[in-house]
């Protein structure tokens, strides 16, 4: 039997493996930095001086866990590497190819994949963190079944100024009802916005920044596929936001099944090398 651990920011995602290759994921809030006693917690059910073979971790402050948990040793995968090998996997897109995967957590990271090597090469502070908090500010909640029911009620029309509004033509080949500026109407009216359009805004605004931010890197580094992984696309208003505005440039990105445990799935698979 095999486990492996992702320490999130927001979610800690775990995995294990028995011995007939089948996979269990556990997925807890991240309430405590990583030690012996979380990883106990989270699989009470093993008996860690004889039923492991080994424990992959990566993550955040992953290092905090030491080289050994008993008798079982414990590798400490690199995060990019692991998100990178766990996003090929699932995706089932060749190697080969050069493609930047986007991970979309608490925020976003970009990372170039080409022959099995791993590189960051971008990423923003913006993510579903970013969601989050500003649904706690405007929307009183931070649930986000919750936030992804308002945004899928709301039209993020009533907070965002789109291109017609505010220039008299077209700007290149960009439609015209594109996002010209995030929360742009708000300032311009008196009109009370309901909770689910501020819902969409916010989904709206997070989902484009991601967007701009993987279509932007993608065509520096001329890749030719865009995979998305993280618990952040499982907002099925976000994942819109994010596929209408990487359209704009001709991308279609990928959204792996089992994205959410991308990263715990990664650090199992190199571990196993």
């Amino acid at each position: 039997m095999r486990i492996s651990i992702d320490f999130g920011i927001t979610v800690t995602d775990s995995l294990k493996k028995s011995s007939n290759g089948s996979l269990e994921h556990k997925m807890v809030l991240s309430n405590s930095e990583p030690c012996e006693d979380l990883v106990r917690s989270i699989f009470p059910e093993i008996n860690f001086n004889e039923d492991l073979e080994h424990i992959a971790v990566t993550g955040g402050k992953h290092g905090n866990i030491g080289d050994h948990i008993n008798n079982t040793p414990v590798f400490h995968i690199n995060e990019v590497d692991a998100i990178g090998e766990g996003a090929m996997h699932l995706s089932g897109i060749e190697k080969n190819k050069s493609s930047i995967i986007v991970s979309a957590g608490s925020g976003t990271a970009c990372i170039y994949a080409k022959d099995g090597k791993y590189l960051h090469c971008s990423g923003t502070g913006v993510g579903g963190g970013t969601v989050l908090g500003l649904s706690k500010l405007l929307l009183n909640t931070i649930d986000p079944k919750e936030i992804g029911e308002l945004a899928s009620r709301g039209d993020p029309r009533a907070t965002d100024l789109i291109i017609e509004d505010v220039v008299s033509g077209p700007i290149g080949e960009l439609p015209p009802d594109t996002t010209a500026v995030n929360f742009g109407r708000i300032s311009k009216t008196n009109e009370i916005i309901s909770r689910e359009d501020l819902a969409a805004g916010i989904i709206n605004l997070v989902g484009q920044t991601a967007a701009r931010i993987a279509t932007s890197v993608a065509m520096s580094f001329n890749a030719t596929e865009i995979i998305v992984v993280g618990r952040t696309p499982t907002f099925i208003s976000l994942r819109k936001a994010l596929e209408d505005a990487a359209s704009i440039t001709n991308f279609n990105p990928h959204f792996p099944v089992n994205g959410e445990y991308a990263s715990a799935l990664g650090a199992m698979l190199i571990a196993e090398k």
